[in-house]
């Protein structure tokens, strides 16, 4: 699990320490930072498939990434401490503004300490590099490097919010890529096409939730196009023998499927870390319901950090769950409630009521 992010100079995040729980809940106004948070976890997945360098330049260059530019801000520094099975593990890196308005690595290094194991391990990988070397193959056979390379891996945020008729979730897909569901949710028909084939009970857990949401539905139709390398959702309702089209899907309901897939996939499939986005958007407060049911079985299995704009959501958390983000003058700031400070207006109002009279914070501010 990620235990702690500790993050310096990036975006409108000067300075933050963040410990984290199975489920975290981000809640604040527009603005406050909470997508420069989600923001980081593109940065490392970047950083862990070798691609610095591109997404700097798809960011529009590092001065779009420092808190407020090079000028005042030179360099970005991450620290994530982990916790496996077998070690803790302290990953740090310190990248620096060069000419050229991009970001080589400053520092790059790791600590860990095996179970069992009295000695820790202390590798400070060099410094001046334009992309990680935590992958290369002087590392490769080194357990503390092997388990935060694999980690940042199998992190993956998820926006769910194209569902348009142009957008990719409504397409064909390629029936191959079904290892695991792609952060648009692309390869949806791809993914419930395995499970049906290989893993059915989960296929039929998953249409059966569903079903409770959208109770017109009967059950998908999965097989590949005129191209067999390409599936394409379809599905039939309840009334009839007549395939549609995922087009003829509300924005709403496509949404709702491509959540409960990621939420009740198989354990073995889900990533270590799911960060999701206003996932809300677009659903009635009965289907926020269930996600918000499968979101707490989910955590038991892997982590969830999320954001939310939603009183109905939020109410199905304990304060514990949340954090609210706030900023002022410039700057992002991160703080957990706690159900201790909180007690005697629980005791008359909901969570999300609290929020809205401004008790928790989370309001803009002047």
């Amino acid at each position: 699990m990620l235990e702690k992010m500790e993050l310096f100079g990036f975006k409108s995040i000067h300075q933050m320490a963040l410990d984290l729980r199975p489920i975290n809940v981000l809640i604040g106004a527009n603005g406050a930072g909470k997508s420069n948070l989600i923001d980081v976890f593109h940065l490392l997945k970047s950083i862990q498939n070798n691609g610095l360098q591109l997404h700097i330049g798809k960011a529009g260059g590092a001065n779009c990434l420092l808190h407020y530019g090079a000028s005042v801000t030179n360099e970005i520094s991450i620290c994530l401490s982990l916790n496996t099975d077998k070690a803790s593990i302290s990953y740090r890196m310190r990248l620096t503004a060069t000419v050229g308005d991009t970001l080589i690595f400053a520092e790059e290094s790791l600590w860990g300490l095996i179970n069992g194991q009295s000695t820790p391990y202390a590798q400070n990988l060099g410094a001046g590099h334009k992309e990680t070397l935590l992958n290369t193959a002087a590392y490769q056979n080194d357990l503390i490097p092997k388990a935060v390379n694999k980690r940042i891996e199998n992190y993956q945020v998820f926006h769910f919010h194209d569902t348009s008729e142009t957008a990719r979730l409504r397409g064909n897909c390629d029936i191959e890529n079904n290892q695991a569901l792609m952060s648009d949710g692309r390869n949806l028909a791809a993914i419930l096409y395995k499970l049906r084939e290989i893993k059915r009970p989960y296929y039929d857990r998953i249409v059966k939730t569903i079903r409770l949401i959208a109770p017109f539905f009967k059950d998908f139709v999965l097989k590949p196009e005129i191209n067999p390398n390409y599936i394409q959702l379809r599905w039939q309702d309840r009334n009839s023998d007549y395939e549609f089209r995922a087009h003829q899907l509300s924005d709403g309901t496509l949404r709702t499927m491509v959540l409960i897939t990621l939420l009740l996939q198989p354990e073995s499939d889900l990533p270590q870390l799911i960060v999701l986005d206003e996932p809300e958007i677009g659903l009635h407060p009965y289907a926020i319901n269930i996600i918000a049911s499968l979101i707490h079985t989910v955590s038991e299995k892997t982590q969830i950090l999320l954001a939310t704009q939603s009183c109905t959501f939020l109410d199905h958390f304990e304060p514990e769950n949340v954090i609210v983000v706030e900023q002022e003058y410039g700057l992002s700031s991160f703080k957990r409630l706690d159900s201790s400070s909180l007690s005697e207006w629980l005791s008359d109002y909901t969570l999300s009521e609290l929020w809205e009279k401004n008790v928790t914070g989370g309001h803009p501010s002047r």
